[in-house]
This record gives structure tokens, sequence and C-alpha cells, in this order.
């Protein structure tokens, strides 16, 4: 299972989503719409073996987190605007500090993007955040070692700030870099899948072999 969970820092917060202005009135609602439809759509299919979440900080009523589960997603489309309706649909209901599904594969609770790191750490999965001076992902993954279930952390626009990169350092969360420039998330995600995929490829042929 790959997981990514972005904190999206002025993401709306209510269903007041306005579906012709999702960059300006909705906080950049349109950076966390890219982000779910770089994680999960594929030509002609969906990666059922990925879960995204983000958390928005956006008024009026921060924070608000989602849920995405690739394996029960249903009727969503990879475009901005169709993905931002499902997230409306979401954000209009009553958050509690419990997981409840608004649509198929679609998750909202009131969770703090700190609690939904902790709950994937006391898990056992290990944590990556994405930063470009992290060790090289090359260094990190191979075929020999593949590691299966991972979570990968990134920020948005304007990332994830100095308290919570210290709070992944105190949890043991490794840095990992899949370039020396600064990336828009949602290129961050579509990167990170390709290399994973490339790695498990390996991992498969070689075990086969």
């Amino acid at each position: 299972m790959r997981e990514f969970i972005l904190k999206a820092n002025k993401a709306i917060t209510s269903g007041d989503v306005n579906l012709k202005d999702l960059p300006g009135s909705c906080g950049r609602l349109d950076l966390v719409c890219r982000c779910v439809s770089s994680a999960f759509f594929l030509s002609h299919d969906l990666r059922r073996d990925t879960v995204f979440y983000s958390v928005h900080y956006g008024n009026p009523s921060p924070p608000v987190a989602l849920k995405f589960m690739g394996s029960e997603l249903k009727r969503v489309s990879p475009d901005e605007r169709g993905i931002a309706i499902f997230i409306k649909k979401a954000l209009e209901k009553e958050h509690l500090s419990i997981w409840k599904e608004s649509t198929p594969g679609i998750y909202h609770a009131k969770k703090e993007f700190r609690d939904i790191i902790l709950e994937r750490n006391k898990e056992g999965k290990k944590i990556f955040y994405l930063h470009k001076d992290g060790k090289p992902i090359e260094e990190l993954f191979n075929p020999a070692q593949y590691k299966k279930d991972v979570v990968f952390v990134l920020g948005d626009h304007m990332g994830i700030g100095e308290e919570d990169e210290n709070f992944l350092d105190e949890i043991g969360a490794e840095r990992v870099s899949i370039s020396p420039l600064e990336l828009h998330a949602n290129h961050c995600i579509v990167i990170v899948h390709n290399i994973m995929d490339k790695i498990e490829c390996l991992h498969v042929s070689n075990n086969i072999n």
C-alpha cells in the first residue's frame, strides 16, 4: 500500500466551494484536486493500492481531513472540477473525530495533520518526508529491499512549516529527495509512483527468476 499525506495550508474547510474559483476563494483547492488525480488515475484504470489524505487548514473551521481509498473509489473522474465536486460533498458533512464515508472511497474527519501521521506510524509503517534536501530516493529504495507499505508526506505550495518538520524528525521520519528542484506536489506524487512502479516490477521479476 502506498499512502500520501498532503498538508493543504489554505484549503477550504466548508462546503462553500466555488467550482469556478478553486485556486482563489477555495485556498488552492485546485492543487488538492490535482494531487488526487495524480495519486490514483492511470490511462484506463485506477491505482487500487493507494490511499491519499489531504488535511485542510483553511477557513472557516480547520482542520478537516479527507481520505481517498483507491480500492473503493467510484464515479470520480480525473479532472479538477469533477474531483472538486466530490470534495465539496465531503466538506458539507459534519466532521467528527472518526472517519465517516461521504461517497464511495472518500472519507472525512476532524483530524490534525500530525494525527494521521501518528496513526500510520503506530501501525509500523515507514514514514518518508518528501524534501529536496533529503537523501536521493534511489539510495533508500531498491528491488532487493522493496518496501511495500510506505507513507510519503508532502506539503502544498507553502510547505509544511518548521514545527511539523521538527515533529517528523522526532518520530523518525526519513527525508527523501526526488529532485534538487522545488516541484509541485502533484508532480511529486507522479514521480514517486513512477519510481516505485519500476522498483516493484524489478523486485517481482527478480523473485520469479
